[in-house]
């Protein structure tokens, strides 16, 4: 199946390069043919400058040609009207009727000129920006991707923006969205989210239509601090589409989608799996009598484990024994080898009856292909005074899950207005409703899965087969089990009046206000049945879960924010662009959580009723709840002055007050000064005809955070519970306090610098960006520790200090070569981070991945063993223990010692097939002062790569996406082998264990001790590994139907498309797992692709 889809993405590919030759090779051809007159010209723009690479086409024909570099053509065969145009140009048409010789003048296309880009509470024109602010339209963003959720979609899209995920499974994929790297050690890294005004969450971005979405920006730099308590982190503005001036417009978009096999798990079979079970244990009897040479002898005191408690005789009556005549009895090393020729087998064992298949393969019984579907349908258009846009979506995406029902629903309604009351007042409103509805299996593919399946999964009845330990049947539990099921929903309204007055003679000024309600709500119903195991003839054995139980969550979040705002926006003499704005905002937030749940099983056995009221009430009954609340009062202003769009400086700040805080510590003040200065408007830069625009930028400011403190955590809290005491110890009603608060603790502050630097050359056909960035947190949030006798915990305090640093660049090209416009994309960024101080730390590290965190070093650290290759021999055993294990006297071990005691016949000790730990600090024993930095867990270099091309209707469209460096130390049960006695195994390490007649193996020598293989594995050198991949994110091929034929149907637009998400990639990871995985083994849901065919369609 993967060497099917990665043919499949190289033809694509390679008809996406191909595609031009071809084209222009047919137009040459047409040209021949074609017959008329010879014209020449020039092409320049409205300062006389020649524009190079424009193209001339003869109108109605493929007959044309390109300016040279002194924007000079020669036409042949040409007639009637000749069509020039130019990226970033209007297109013009001349007519050619008694001229030879033409001199064309293109203008500027103004909606380059003015494209606006969304910032803090108001828009400016992408050529004027001081600050790193990068901006996306919807339509690039998530056009014909059938990816539904808004987050992932976003994925490698835009620099600095790092977006991950540790899943496919559609309403579970674990997006994490982070901007330029982390700023605290505290986890609290994520930007704010602001969605037509008003604050967001993740979970809100997840859950909307991406149809929906005009644009998205992001805030990366101190131009956030107009958001001030909330911006250390970034911004990231969401802005949705309304109505844009014209006759109404019908727009449908519909897809389906097939989730297809991407990268699975690398599990063994079972023959695999008996194989290298086969092999462990051979090992482990041979270190446990090490005076046994022979094989036969060694095979003789092979521990059977399962297969010697369980089996017995067969069931078959033709199986009969020719020793006693007897059926056949398959127990220990007779069952095993039975197994691993393949035999299925119905035993008696006891009172259970049992059948074993080891030809069962469990991923096929639990994953298939799935199908998904989305639909938008939207209706808009303006007049003079009056525009609107409403839209109703629909999305069921299904994962691959086939047992249960496992995926996400999403319902959408959206209406935006804006209407001209007067002619100095404008009303602008916007309404949405967005619900979510994720359902899951609340039994999961847990660790079942990763049993050995050696039996049957059901029985001759259809009924789920005990295993052997009784209740770890994953399919039982996922089709009897119950269900989880999450309902996210979003009601928000939101009003804008603004008063223009330049009526009265004050041109430019303005004053607004805005209201704005949101309310969230999440309901959870956690149902757990009561889950019934047969052996193979229906007796009824183990079960779990039983005998029940149901759980149901309200969460309640109720926003109101309320803004008042005056603007001021003039142009005096043509050259002095003068803006400000001053505003103040109020925004109160209460949640509210109330959670029942009841033990035991409903009053109805069998029944699918999920009321509280029907299931009888059991032991262990709980009901919970609370209430919090905070709120923020603020005033914020922006000044911007640009002089002749050559030099500008802005500045802008926010005073914020917040509830959380105490009265001595409420108030904060952020800011930021930026400004940039247009090289290539200068008089001594006219003669660079080759560069369009250059423009240096500098942003300094202060963002901040409140993001690790509680609603009320500056007030203790008096609790109650049990303490025993007294002269006849018994258990008495106390009191306690649950922490020392602190007055003093205020906001994370974090001050940072950016440069960076807008070019454009060519004609504006390249353009790009280059930043790079400072910042520091100089007031992080920490734990102090202080003597235990204090007797409660103390407060954290903003003793600790963070910086990160980074860069990134951006580039694109947008071009045409007669009537093939093609554009190509890519950007890379990069941020590294490290902790500058921590009160009271003592800078020690752990094995693996460092929660503790060190001065100098990531918040996600990795500290690792450094290891020397095998031990080949006994002998060098030995005097390994000698040099590091044994102290001076022969007694004992080293103090600190980490290497398992050398024991008499023991499959612990260290043994030749084992790994060496090496002594890197040279003090003579093997202990965690010998662990090194191995590198950064978060992703780094992060990056795109698009190419695009359309041609007569036709439009084909790929996006790359991937990492170029992660660090990554696999935890959980397949990382390494026979982590635990019973687990399926990886098949990364088939065939590559050491064996005395294979000495430089890649890894140790298989052996199923638990011990053994956690100094050989965990935390050692030989298991890190660099994440570094590339993936074919998205490939999209379209058709727009000509309107000639769609025109009498009254369809304005009609497209269809075939695209791909996921198709392919290329990664360094060598333990068989997608890139994207994360870090821990035990997620058994496969990666999956996702293949769509979709229509858009404008009446």
């Amino acid at each position: 199946m993967r060497k099917e889809n990665i043919f499949v993405t190289a033809f694509c590919l390679s008809l996406l390069v191909s595609v031009p030759e071809t084209m222009l090779a047919v137009e040459s051809v047409q040209t021949v043919l074609q017959q008329g007159r010879t014209i020449s010209g020039k092409v320049t723009d409205q300062n006389g400058e020649p524009i190079i690479g424009a193209n001339v086409v003869v109108k109605g024909t493929s007959n044309g040609v390109i300016t040279d570099v002194d924007g000079n053509f020669e036409l042949r065969n040409a007639s009637g009207k000749l069509v020039v145009s130019y990226i970033g140009y209007q297109t013009q048409e001349v007519s050619i009727s008694g001229k030879s010789n033409l001199l064309i003048r293109l203008s500027e296309d103004s909606e380059v000129l003015d494209e606006v880009v969304v910032t803090g509470y108001g828009v400016q024109k992408k050529a004027s920006l001081t600050s790193a602010i990068s901006q996306i339209k919807g339509e690039e963003a998530f056009k014909n991707k059938g990816i539904a959720n808004a987050t992932v979609a976003l994925q490698g899209e835009i620099p600095g923006l790092t977006i991950t995920r540790t899943s496919t499974r559609p309403g579970s994929e674990g997006a994490a969205m982070k901007i330029r790297g982390d700023i605290s050690v505290n986890g609290n890294s994520s930007p704010l989210i602001i969605i037509d005004g008003m604050s967001g969450s993740l979970d809100e971005l997840n859950a909307m239509d991406a149809s929906d979405i005009e644009n998205i920006s992001v805030l990366k730099d101190a131009s956030a601090a107009i958001y001030g308590a909330r911006s250390a982190s970034g911004v990231v503005l969401v802005t949705t589409k309304r109505g844009k001036k014209g006759k109404a417009q019908i727009t449908y978009n519909g897809s389906i989608s097939r989730t297809i096999d991407g990268i699975q798990p690398p599990i063994t079979s079972n023959a695999e799996w008996l194989d290298m079970f086969f092999e462990a244990q051979y090992n482990d009897a041979r270190a446990t009598h090490p005076d046994l040479t022979d094989p036969r002898d060694i095979y003789q005191n092979i521990n059977w484990w399962v297969f010697n408690s369980f089996g017995g005789p067969t069931l078959n009556e033709s199986d009969i024994d020719p020793e006693t005549g007897a059926p056949t009895v398959y127990k220990g090393h007779k069952l095993f080898n039975a197994l691993r020729s393949g035999q299925v087998l119905t035993l008696r064992n006891g009172d259970k009856v049992e059948r074993w298949d080891p030809n069962v393969y469990l991923q096929d019984y639990l994953y298939g292909q799935a199908t998904s579907q989305k639909h938008s349908v939207s209706i808009s258009g303006a007049d003079d005074k009056f525009s609107y846009r409403a839209s109703l979506g629909y999305a069921n995406n299904n994962s691959q899950l086939k047992v249960a029902e496992d995926g996400e629903k999403k319902y959408s309604a959206r209406l935006n207005a804006d209407y001209q009351a007067l002619d100095f007042l404008k009303l602008e409103t916007n309404m949405a409703y967005e619900k979510r509805d994720i359902v899951n299996p609340s039994t999961d593919v847990g660790t079942g899965y990763m049993d050995p399946w050696l039996w049957a999964v059901f029985n001759e009845n259809g009924d789920a087969y005990d295993t052997f330990s009784g209740n770890r049947n994953p399919l039982g539990g996922l089709i009897q089990g119950g269900q989880n099921k999450n309902s996210f929903s979003t009601f928000r309204g939101g009003l804008k009046a603004t008063i223009d007055f330049s009526k009265w003679g004050l041109e430019g000024l303005s004053l607004s206000g805005t209201g704005n309600y949101k309310l969230a709500q999440r309901n959870t119903q956690k149902v757990y049945n009561k889950v019934q195991y047969y052996d193979w003839v229906g007796t009824e054995t183990g079960n779990k879960q039983g005998p029940g139980s149901l759980e149901e969550i309200v969460e309640k979040w109720e926003n109101i924010t309320l803004g008042a705002f005056v603007n001021y926006d003039r142009i005096f003499k043509e050259k002095h662009s003068v803006s400000a704005m001053l505003g103040m905002t109020a925004e109160q937030e209460t949640s509210k959580k109330v959670g029942a749940k009841r033990n035991q099983g409903p009053m109805y056995p069998g029944s699918d009723l999920t009321d509280l009221d029907v299931w009888i009430s059991g032991d262990n009954n709980d009901a919970y709840g609370g209430q919090s609340s905070w709120g923020f009062v603020s005033y914020l202003g922006r000044v911007n002055y640009i002089y002749d769009n050559r030099y500008s400086i802005e500045l802008l700040g926010r005073r914020d007050g917040s509830s959380k805080l105490s009265k001595e510590q409420r108030w904060k003040n952020f800011y930021s000064v930026s400004g940039f200065w247009r090289i290539s408007s200068e008089e001594f830069m006219k003669d660079f005809t080759w560069l369009s625009d250059l423009k240096i930028r500098y942003n300094y400011g202060k963002t901040g955070s409140v993001e690790g403190i509680d609603n009320y955590e500056r007030y203790a809290l008096i609790k109650t519970g049990g303490t025993i005491f007294g002269t006849n110890p018994t258990s008495h009603t106390s009191l306690w306090i649950d922490g020392i608060r602190s007055d003093q603790r205020t906001w994370e502050t974090i001050n940072s610098h950016d440069v960076g630097v807008d070019f454009a050359f060519l004609n504006n056909r390249l353009r790009g960006s280059f930043d790079y960035f400072i910042k520091r947190n100089n007031g992080m949030f920490i734990n102090v520790e202080y003597p235990s006798i204090l007797g409660a915990g103390a407060p954290k305090t903003n003793n600790g200090k963070f910086e990160a640093k980074g860069w990134e660049i951006a580039l694109n090209w947008n071009d045409k070569i007669g009537q093939v416009t093609y554009n190509l994309g890519a950007s890379l960024s990069d941020a590294w981070s490290k902790v500058l101080e921590l009160e009271n730390n003592e800078n020690v590290p752990n094995p693996g991945k460092n929660s503790n965190r060190l001065i100098g070093k990531p918040r996600d650290a990795l500290y690792v063993y450094q290891t020397d290759g095998i031990f080949q021999t006994q002998e060098e055993v030995d005097a390994y223990y000698e040099m590091y294990y044994w102290n001076a006297s022969h007694t004992g071990p080293k103090p600190n010692n980490i290497i398992p005691a050398p024991q008499e016949a023991s499959t612990s000790s260290l043994r030749p097939g084992a790994r060496k730990v090496v002594d890197l600090n040279g003090d003579g024993a093997i202990t965690t002062a010998d662990l090194y930095y191995a590198g950064d867990m978060a992703p780094r270099l992060t990056f795109g790569i698009k190419a695009g091309l359309e041609w007569k209707g036709i439009d084909v469209a790929a996006f790359f996406q991937g990492v170029g460096k992660q660090t990554i130390l696999r935890s959980g049960y397949l990382a390494a082998p026979w982590t635990t006695n019973y687990v399926l195994q990886n098949r990364t390490f088939m065939g590559k264990m050491w064996t005395p007649e294979n000495p430089d193996a890649e890894y140790t020598i298989a052996s199923r001790d638990q011990n053994f293989n956690k100094w050989n594995y965990n935390e050692k050198d030989v298991q890190v590994q660099n994440n570094r991949y590339i993936r074919l994110k998205s490939l999209v091929i379209g058709y727009t139907i000509p309107k000639k034929w769609t025109a009498k149907a009254g369809i304005s637009n009609l497209r269809v498309y075939f695209s791909g998400d996921d198709l392919w990639e290329w990664t360094k990871v060598k333990d068989g797992y997608d890139p994207e995985y994360g870090e821990n083994s035990n997620n058994t849901f496969p990666f999956s692709r996702l293949l769509t065919f979709g229509v858009d369609v404008t009446f």
